[in-house]
């Protein structure tokens, strides 16, 4: 199997990989496996394990890309990365779908934090061009 991971590997970086991605056609890798006695299912398992490879298939194609690291803010905070615009549609986009009980316990909490964390909150918001 390792063999042929890295025969996919080498394609994968001679088409631009990791810094594009890379699609192959989905038929013709399955072949190409079962032609090596090998589960291909199980070859995308060794590469989405060891080498932080993400795999996309789709009927017509396997789309490989690079693991996107996720840091603490991106993990925590939906806005990370994005301007002012987007953030705010994003935010509308976000209220918008929750239910009034979501926006109950989001009042509530704000309701309840110090004044500190309020002003702190209010001081964001306008850094934001929000308040």
């Amino acid at each position: 199997m390792l063999e042929f991971v890295d025969k996919i590997l080498t394609t994968l970086k001679d088409n631009g990989f990791p810094e594009k991605k890379v699609s192959l056609p989905t038929e013709k890798m399955y072949e190409a496996a079962d032609n090596r006695g090998l589960s291909f299912n199980k070859v995308i398992d060794q590469l989405k394990q060891t080498m932080d490879i993400e795999v996309e298939i789709t009927d017509e194609k396997i789309i490989f890309a690079k693991k996107m690291e996720v840091t603490e803010a991106s993990d925590t905070n939906p806005f990370a990365g994005m301007n002012q615009a987007d953030m705010m549609k994003q935010a509308q986009e976000m209220l918008s779908k929750m239910d009034p009980a979501e926006l109950k316990k989001m009042q509530d909490m704000f309701m309840n934090m110090s004044e500190e964390e309020k002003e702190e909150i209010m001081k964001k918001g306008k850094d934001l061009g929000l308040v």
